[in-house]
């Protein structure tokens, strides 16, 4: 499976040090995401589950997923996509095998127990070390391509110390992890000590807006950890953003009962540019020829 999504990822880590990952909501952001030059795309727990009114506490199942990443992968988007599967759901096996199946080329794992927090708030609880490493073996043992990426997140350091969170990672690693989602470091320093634990696999850091790290640049992160970050992850900071200006456009819209003025500010994206988002006349085409030929 030369060309499978997993191998997509693994180049684009090798392509662009460190990764920077766009997280999108469906496939007119994945689209968005493209045309501005990302390599490679994510699909968060936190904001699958807010676009159903619902907090990120382990209510997701996989078939919100699987919906989800459906409504990403319609659209045509080229990038490889990696995806937030929280504690693997019910049956991690499955969970994996329709993943792969639907064209994911990377999901990420994490240790907390199943009602989960967001990995940036207080309270989070983790299972211990030899369970979180039999959830990795279980997804290892479950992907068909080689080449697609089992993640392990640790969400440890916020209840445990480094040096347990560290064995932890090398735990994960010796399970079969291909890489690390090393969650709410807020010192930049100690991703050389993750990157060793791991055997020198590649290593993601999570630049969550609101969050307990200082929010840096590509080059920055790359400075600051002393080349020990591979994968840099912007998750929600565009689905924010959508959801701050829909608040602002129902309020508008109802206090002074038309868009007008949206649409004078420049707010309002215009059909021409929607239409060449989705390549819309490509899409024109291609319908006619699948209806012609029945």
């Amino acid at each position: 499976m030369k060309n499978s999504e997993g191998k997509k990822f693994r180049d684009a880590i090798t392509a662009e040090r460190p990764l920077h990952v766009i997280g999108v909501a469906d496939g007119s952001d994945a689209l968005a995401a493209e045309k501005a030059g990302f390599k490679a795309i994510y699909l968060s727990g936190s904001q699958m589950a807010a676009s159903r009114g619902w907090a990120d506490i382990g209510k997701l199942e996989l078939k919100h997923v699987v919906e989800a990443v459906e409504r990403i992968k319609d659209s045509g988007v080229k990038l490889p996509l990696l995806v937030d599967i929280d504690t693997g759901f019910n049956d991690i096996s499955e969970t994996i095998s329709a993943l792969e199946t639907i064209g994911v080329a990377a999901v990420h794992i994490e240790d907390q127990e199943d009602l989960k927090m967001c990995g940036h708030l207080d309270g989070k609880h983790v299972i211990s070390k030899e369970d979180a490493t039999k959830r990795i073996e279980n997804a290892v043992a479950a992907k068909k391509d080689s080449d697609f990426v089992i993640m392990a997140r640790t969400d440890a350091l916020a209840v445990e110390t480094m040096q347990l969170t560290l064995e932890r990672i090398e735990s994960y690693c010796k399970a079969g992890a291909d890489m690390i989602f090393a969650e709410a470091f807020p010192d930049n320093a100690t991703y050389a000590q993750v990157k060793l634990a791991t055997g020198g696999k590649p290593v993601l850091a999570n630049m969550t807006d609101f969050g307990k790290v200082d929010l840096l640049t590509p080059s920055q992160l790359k400075e600051a950890s002393n080349g020990a970050v591979d994968i840099m992850l912007t998750p929600l900071s565009v689905y924010r953003a959508e959801r701050q200006t829909a608040s602002m456009c129902y309020n508008q819209i109802r206090n002074l009962g038309t868009q007008k003025e949206l649409i004078d500010d420049g707010v309002l994206q215009n059909r021409t540019d929607f239409k060449n988002l989705i390549n819309y006349d490509e899409q024109v085409n291609n319908r006619a020829i699948e209806i012609e030929h029945g």
